[in-house]
């Protein structure tokens, strides 16, 4: 009799729901499959969250560093400039780039991606020497391109462009090709070297940093053999050396960086490095408290794009900065456990190229704000003021979800589980 219970006893809409849905897909997938299900949609779950921390975290950092900026223009103009301005701006670059990395998840696919590369990579390489021909100058770098009041910097769109192209031409490649052989790297190392020479080429030197490192990164984890990248990497550092000795202020940068890096900062000729140590210096553990830090109104220069991170170890302290730190690592775990479990090659590629330029920029970033790199201008992912940037960014994000969600079981899967989330809310109100 008990039995019997057991096998008809009624049950509830929810467990009902359970079993035939799981046993829609559930079948079809191996034990291993399983696995990798489960651990590519932990990783897209805790993805999702910390990039929604991070932006959040980087409107009001945004918010904050601009206050002075923004007060002293309303000032000058007699309020003809609104108040806020330019973090009202990032804000809404950050929900354009919000919709952008849902329509690139929900509406792409891996395939979709792979088969669009050339495209888009020829559309970014197009925009990019139009900066050469046409470019607007900031800040002695002509790296803008102005379509009325909209300004964009075609390097950051390049990045993605980039990553998505490498995947697709090394995915496409054996590894054993990749290793073996160097004349099967001639077509995507000139893409690489075309990509690299038309950033460097207006004079946006930390831009093609990040390309060199997003490049190396990528062709060395695709199987390319460690004494190809050492005679490639030769002719680069060589190039860095010319770049910088032709220009007066790389060649400061530099001479200051090896001046101070046993040193205290100097209080009376302080450089952009001092100031920014100056206000992890007045921040302490705890910070002086959101939006009151000091260093913004003085001699911090970029102080809501380049150097925010000083802004939040002022205002924000220790713990403030070792929580931005924790989730660049947070994040770099999620793209790791993204890479293994990865079946497809495209996907994983486009995966590492994705975690070698954000997480990597973000260390890279922290370094150069904290006097362990000389100065190059280079943002913080999702924190740094700069709409190109953060739209390009979340694009990729975006398309990693999309290149996730193509893995077998784990949309469907997350389909039953929204499914199932309404039904359960359905029968708490019921009951």
């Amino acid at each position: 009799m008990a039995k019997f219970w057991k096998k008809f006893r009624p049950r509830s809409p929810l467990a009902l729901s359970v079993d035939n849905s799981a046993s829609a897909f559930s079948p079809e997938l191996t034990d291993v499959q399983r696995r990798r299900r489960d651990a590519i949609q932990q990783s897209l779950l805790m993805m999702g969250i910390i990039v929604s921390i991070l932006l959040v975290m980087g409107v009001l950092m945004v918010f904050s560093a601009t206050s002075a900026r923004s007060i002293r223009l309303v000032d000058l103009t007699g309020g003809e400039v609104a108040l806020f301005s330019v973090a009202i701006k990032h804000t809404a670059w950050a929900v354009m780039g919000i919709v952008g990395a849902l329509a690139v998840e929900h509406f792409g696919s891996a395939a979709l991606i792979q088969k669009l590369s050339n495209v888009i990579f020829g559309a970014a390489l197009l925009l990019q020497l139009a900066v050469i021909l046409v470019g607007v100058e900031v800040a002695g770098n002509k790296n803008w391109l102005a379509f009325g009041p909209i300004q964009i910097q075609p390097s950051e769109f390049l990045k993605f462009a980039t990553i998505i192209w490498l995947a697709r031409v090394l995915g496409e490649m054996k590894r054993s090709a990749i290793s073996g052989d160097y004349h099967n790297l001639i077509s995507p190392v000139a893409g690489m070297i075309a990509a690299i020479v038309l950033v460097v080429l207006p004079g946006d030197m930390g831009t093609g940093i990040i390309f060199v490192v997003i490049g190396v990164g990528m062709f060395w984890l695709a199987g390319m053999q460690s004494r190809y990248l050492a005679f490639a990497m030769l002719p680069v550092f060589g190039l860095a050396g010319v770049l910088v000795a032709l220009k007066a202020s790389r060649l400061r940068r530099v001479f200051e960086y090896f001046s101070n890096l046993f040193t205290t900062p100097d209080i009376h000729e302080p450089t952009q490095s001092d100031f920014a140590q100056f206000a992890f210096g007045s921040g302490g553990w705890t910070g002086v408290g959101l939006g009151a830090g000091k260093e913004k109104w003085r001699d911090l220069s970029e102080a809501h794009t380049d150097f925010i991170f000083a802004v939040i170890g002022e205002e924000l302290g220790l713990f403030g900065t070792l929580t931005i730190v924790l989730l660049f690592l947070m994040l770099g775990w999620c793209f790791l456990r993204l890479i293994v479990n990865q079946p497809s090659r495209f996907g994983q590629l486009l995966t590492v190229g994705a975690a070698i330029w954000i997480c990597g920029q973000a260390f890279l970033n922290m370094c150069v704000v904290t006097g362990l790199l000389p100065v190059f201008g280079i943002p913080l992912p999702f924190i740094s003021q700069g709409g190109s940037s953060l739209l390009a960014t979340l694009l990729m994000v975006g398309a990693v979800f999309a290149c996730g969600f193509d893995v077998p079981g784990v949309r469907p899967q997350l389909k039953i589980r929204a499914k199932l989330a309404l039904r359960e809310r359905s029968v708490v109100k019921r009951g």
